[in-house]
């Protein structure tokens, strides 16, 4: 192995963990005393699910030949229930799912062969290059830049609050009656973002996480707006909302609120904004590297629990405010150290 390597021992066998490093859930500074020693125990002490002993396939690179050193000690102890339900069938049996796959090809028209078992498969994240479709202009359309959504929004949102504010705030007898102060302005701003929230969460959970049971139609609906990043999380090329599909889901939902709340227009200009916030957001927790003691990094741990742990709890990305209004929040194990991305 080259000096850029990470190998590591588990299991008899030798990994590769070097482009796995700054995407691992539990940070670099988790990893760094391992480079060329056994994880055995790690993964026992920090405890970790079914799913990523399956993903660890991902960086085989042969059998261990005796170049790896032994075990970091962790004192026998084992500080997380995770790995006393580790379950070696369920293991066994999500490696059997990839199996019936060929991951060269394009994925979209193979789902059937999962559809039985959809749910427990997608949900079971892999560290893999994920092609859609074969033809190269339909695969070209599921990959975003995530600058394109700040270059594509950014502009039309200040046109809209600069022209909206004309229009409607000291405006005199132009305006009749419907004239609005400032202040009067920026609290239907503050409506929009919030009400933005509450759309957030309802389509993460109600949506985004409907169960399409075996039904291969609702499977396939499911892993286009949805399922793929929770099969393929590390993929930054598939995070954030594209554009276009994102103005026509916003132009419907703006002609579905028009008649029940007032200046619809403005308050449409606050959820683009609490949109965007979003989406930056949800891109960032998933490839950058915030501080301890800060929000993004609170957000980037509650995340990566939504991803890992609990895909049925921790809806919110922007906001953990409707976790805790409909129960669905989740409390963070606390640490007595900081993770480092």
């Amino acid at each position: 192995m080259g000096s850029d390597d990470f190998p590591v021992a588990f299991g008899g066998s030798c990994y590769d963990l070097s482009r796995f490093l700054k995407d691992h859930p539990g940070g670099v500074n988790t990893l760094e005393r391992y480079k060329g020693k056994s994880i055995t125990q790690a993964m026992k002490m920090f405890g970790h699910s079914n799913s990523a002993y399956h993903m660890l396939g991902d960086f085989k690179v042969g059998e261990e030949q005796g170049v790896l050193t032994g075990d970091v000690s962790s004192n026998g102890r084992i500080i997380t229930k995770e790995e006393a339900n580790r379950d070696e069938k369920e293991i066994a049996h999500l490696e059997e799912l990839e199996s019936r796959l060929d991951w060269s090809k394009p994925i979209f028209c193979q789902l059937r062969a999962i559809a039985s078992d959809y749910d427990k498969w997608v949900h079971s994240a892999v560290f893999r290059d994920c092609r859609l479709f074969a033809n190269p202009i339909m695969e070209s359309m599921t990959y975003t830049q995530w600058y394109l959504v700040p270059t594509f929004w950014i502009p039309i949102i200040i046109y809209l609050m600069v022209t909206v504010y004309a229009e409607n705030v000291n405006c005199g007898d132009s305006c009749g009656s419907d004239s609005l102060t400032s202040l009067q302005y920026i609290q239907h701003l503050l409506s929009g973002v919030l009400l933005w929230t509450i759309l957030e969460y309802s389509l993460h959970r109600w949506v985004f996480h409907f169960n399409p049971g075996s039904n291969l139609f609702l499977i396939k609906i499911h892993f286009l707006i949805h399922g793929i990043h929770h099969k393929v999380p590390f993929d930054g090329l598939r995070q954030v909302f594209p554009p276009i599909p994102a103005a026509l889901l916003a132009t419907l939902i703006y002609y579905m609120l028009y008649p029940f709340v007032s200046y619809p227009i403005i308050k449409l200009i606050g959820g683009l904004i609490g949109y965007l916030i979003y989406d930056m957001i949800h891109y960032y927790v998933h490839h950058g590297s915030p501080k301890d003691g800060t929000y993004l990094y609170a957000m980037k741990r509650y995340h990566s629990n939504h991803h890992f742990v609990n895909h049925d709890k921790a809806y919110g990305i922007s906001s953990k405010i409707w976790d805790h209004v409909f129960k669905t929040f989740v409390q963070v194990k606390k640490l007595s150290f900081s993770l480092r991305w």
